[in-house]
């Protein structure tokens, strides 16, 4: 899927009748979404911009020298991006931005939510434009306004287990339930989602260093000063989340810790009580067990107060070792 965006007197504007047509794109045109594109369209684009466009292959090469690339006069940059992080499902996605001949091609197979927000917006109104590397800022910022709104959320999600694991007794009240498996579950998926969002920013801090120190020295494209000023700005926020994407990791670690602790402290009172139960139970057993035996020659058989006697006998049996154990403070 094509989308096309162009300059129209300073402003970005989105050109829905040259998505899906055949024609040339004009020459105003400014930044190119592609979405899963067709062989079709991608030989479109190529024959504006004038260069080859990275195929899904190439996008999905970890290598630093594949991300981040001069070829001819166009840069080609790759970052790994969060999607679907409101869902139980989170994944990257690989991103291409191609800058060529002051415009922007954007490449990327899943639709990440700050393009789609964008498209978006510009669907209802033109926005101010200066140009390809303007179109560029505004996407790497929405994406990492994005991931720290994710770990925003993911913070206080927990500080809210966090705070549930650490008080209260080791046992649960009676009618009280926590869930541990839900809880070790929530745990994981937390981690997995943090561990997601570390990928991505790692990924953005190479190419905003790249962007940063990109002065046209290395035999391609040179961007402006604004736009390196505004790489080394957005890479200083880049560098604090992903500290505290390192904080949220080790807050998950203790937490997980925590809550195993809890499961096998709990596993281990109850594995107690009973324990203690069993042994209560015993001597009032071997009573009933003693006088339940049929043998002819048993001196309280014929016994008048036998069976009342073999009742208490049973029940001091029990109470007795009940009040050693509360005295021992075993329960």
């Amino acid at each position: 899927m094509l989308h096309a965006f162009v300059r129209d007197e300073g402003l970005l504007r989105w050109a829905r009748e040259l998505d899906g047509a055949a024609d040339p794109l004009p020459d105003s045109t400014v930044w190119i979404d592609l979405l899963s594109p067709t062989p079709e369209e991608l030989a479109r684009v190529e024959a504006l911009v004038g260069t080859p466009l990275p195929t899904r292959e190439q996008m999905a090469e970890i290598e630093e020298s594949s991300r981040l690339r001069l070829v001819g006069g166009a840069v080609h940059m790759t970052v790994m991006v969060l999607v679907w992080a409101d869902t139980d499902r989170p994944r990257i996605a690989e991103v291409s931005f191609v800058l060529v001949g002051g415009r922007l091609v954007t490449i990327h197979h899943i639709d990440p939510q700050p393009f789609l927000a964008f498209r978006r917006t510009l669907s209802h109104r033109s926005i101010p434009c200066t140009g390809a590397e303007a179109v560029l800022a505004y996407l790497v910022d929405a994406v990492v306004e994005r991931t720290a709104g994710v770990l925003r959320r993911v913070g206080l999600e927990l500080d809210t287990m966090s705070s549930r694991a650490f008080r209260g007794r080791t046992l649960r009240p009676r009618g009280e339930t926590r869930g541990d498996s839900r809880s070790l579950r929530r745990i994981g998926h937390t981690g997995h989602l943090i561990g997601k969002a570390h990928v991505s920013l790692a990924s953005l801090q190479r190419m905003l260093d790249f962007l940063s120190r990109n002065d046209g020295r290395m035999g391609g494209w040179s961007g402006s000063k604004a736009t390196r000023r505004w790489a080394r700005a957005t890479l200083q926020d880049v560098t604090g989340l992903d500290e505290y994407a390192t904080f949220l990791s080790s807050k998950v670690s203790l937490l997980l810790d925590t809550t195993l602790g809890r499961i096998n402290v709990e596993q281990n009172e109850i594995v107690k009580i009973v324990s203690v139960i069993t042994v209560l139970l015993f001597p009032p057993t071997l009573v009933a067990t003693i006088y339940g035996m049929n043998f002819t020659d048993m001196p309280e058989k014929d016994w008048m107060y036998g069976y009342p006697m073999a009742l208490l006998l049973m029940a001091l049996s029990a109470v007795l070792p009940m009040i050693f154990v509360k005295l021992r403070r075993w329960l």
